[in-house]
């Protein structure tokens, strides 16, 4: 995904027309269409305005963090306005829910055989190719 299409998606997350986007960062509508139909590029100090504007990172704008949600980003944003006490009790609960989630992780029990000679039984790392075949659990034994 281009610049272009960064913006646009950006925008309209924000809820904003590509006149609102223009007034806030001081360019003429046409110049954001022609920015989101990558037919220009914006200026650096554009660029500075936009990363505002449009309440973002420049990671995000350029696609560096195109594994973050809409959830993820707006978490981040309602963290980064919070105050060093608000940002330590946000630190304090999400520690607390890792160490819930750690201690609620369901265990499941698996059959195995033991090896012959009493020893534990080794386990290989498959290839994703086999993974459906069959382990030869000693059947070709006479």
């Amino acid at each position: 995904m281009g610049i272009g299409s960064k913006i646009k998606e950006l925008r309209k997350r924000q809820g904003i027309t590509q006149e609102t986007l223009a007034r806030k960062i001081g360019v003429t509508p046409s110049a954001v269409g022609n920015y989101e139909c990558d037919v220009s590029f914006p200026k650096e100090e554009v660029l500075l305005r936009l990363f505002e504007a449009l309440s973002c990172t420049p990671n995000e704008l350029f696609g560096a963090d195109d594994d973050f949600s809409v959830r993820e980003y707006t978490h981040l944003n309602k963290y980064r306005a919070l105050d060093e006490t608000g940002r330590d009790r946000v630190d304090a609960l999400t520690e607390a829910e890792l160490r819930r989630a750690d201690e609620t992780v369901e265990e499941i029990p698996i059959a195995a055989r033991k090896a012959r000679s009493g020893a534990p039984l080794k386990l290989e790392k498959r290839s994703k190719q086999d993974l459906l075949d069959l382990p030869d659990y000693g059947r070709s034994r006479k």
